[in-house]
């Protein structure tokens, strides 16, 4: 992607390269011709509700979410059938989701526990809304979910007696496979999950508990879980922008997000740039300077030092940035620029950023 010279966009920006995205959809979309499970691609990575709206419009089934403030902002742009993907516990907030789910047509939530069945049913009875419910199963992240067959089937009958809930199936991530290196690593990894969430669904199934849906499923993994006959929802989310870490996973997807910096300061060998780690998530490591893909990268609050061994930049040069790790990169920007033909197409509102709560 680059920029033509007549276009002018204040640095630090976030750029959204509008063809690359949607040949990324294009990519997901042929895949998952014809197969059983359906896209339900992952709101943490997209941020922006009109992104979301384009997935839907592309046959994307709905949105999943991770959080309730992304589930509002969701149903606040339109978006009518949403997965929260993760456990909600806390009673203000089970209030709320309470009260979206008679907001949207489908509003579906992750459980664990007997006890949150019993919180949520209440809540939705007040609300006089009804909401759907997956058994979440822990199948080797170690955080959230049920850890044996009994205890998921016990959360399961539980959803089934609630007058105000709808058991629909179960919630499994292999979050933990998603960027394993190792090709063959990863496909033992997604043998081990499917019999493990195919055993959990046939144990709820001949305790007379059917089964509707099955959601997991991330963008290293997607040609996996998603060519599989064990799940029915795919959320992976990255493969729309794409990002450094992803990039070494030999995924068919384009980098399509970018940060664009401008040279503040040079000196012989050395370019200072005006992002730094207000502008980057680190976690998977410093960003890639497109062009400079060797360059030694070093990042302070307002300022990234970057190798410029040929001296190819001047101040006021700019440079483009493909990030470690795409979902907390964009959660840092207030807007995107989308790009196409290199001029501005639109500027996109990250609405769905910062919604930790």
């Amino acid at each position: 992607m680059f920029l033509k010279p007549t276009e002018s966009i204040d640095t630090p920006a976030l750029l959204i390269d509008m063809e690359a995205l949607e040949r990324n959809m294009h990519t997901m979309n042929a895949f998952l011709e014809g197969r059983r499970i359906k896209l339900r691609p992952h709101f943490k990575t997209i941020k922006i509700p009109e992104i979301a709206l384009m997935l839907l419009d592309g046959g994307a089934k709905g949105i999943t979410c991770a959080k309730l403030g992304e589930a509002q902002a969701l149903a606040d742009a339109g978006v009518t059938d949403i997965l929260l993907a993760n456990q909600v516990v806390a009673p203000a907030k089970i209030e709320r989701l309470a009260v979206l789910a008679g907001r949207v047509g489908h509003m579906a939530v992750a459980v664990e526990t007997v006890r949150n069945v019993l919180d949520l049913d209440a809540a939705c009875a007040r609300a006089g809304t009804v909401l759907s419910v997956l058994v979440e199963l822990d199948v080797g992240m170690n955080r959230c979910g049920v850890r044996s067959y009994d205890e998921g089937l016990a959360v399961a009958r539980a959803i089934v007696d609630a007058p105000n809930l709808v058991f629909e199936g179960i919630q499994a991530y292999e979050g933990h496979l998603v960027l394993e290196p190792d090709p063959q690593a990863r496909r033992d990894g997604v043998g081990r999950l499917f019999k493990s969430v195919g055993e959990f669904r046939d144990y709820l199934e001949n305790h007379g508990i059917p089964v509707t849906e099955i959601s997991g499923g991330g963008s290293g993994t997607y040609d996996l879980t998603g060519a599989g006959d064990v799940f029915t929802e795919l959320q992976a989310g990255s493969f729309i922008y794409m990002d450094a870490r992803y990039g070494k996973m030999g995924l068919p997807f384009e980098h399509a997000l970018y940060v664009l910096g401008m040279v503040m300061s040079k000196r012989p060998g050395m370019a200072i740039v005006d992002v730094g780690l207000k502008c980057f998530s680190m976690e998977n490591g410093p960003p890639s300077a497109v062009g400079f893909e060797r360059s030694i990268i070093k990042l302070s609050e307002e300022h990234m030092t970057m190798e410029d061994c040929e001296d190819k930049l001047s101040v006021c040069d700019t440079v483009l940035f493909i990030p470690s790790h795409c979902c907390t990169t964009i959660n840092i920007f207030d807007i995107a620029y989308g790009i196409r033909a290199g001029a501005v197409e639109r500027v996109f509102e990250i609405k769905g950023r910062g919604k930790s709560q």
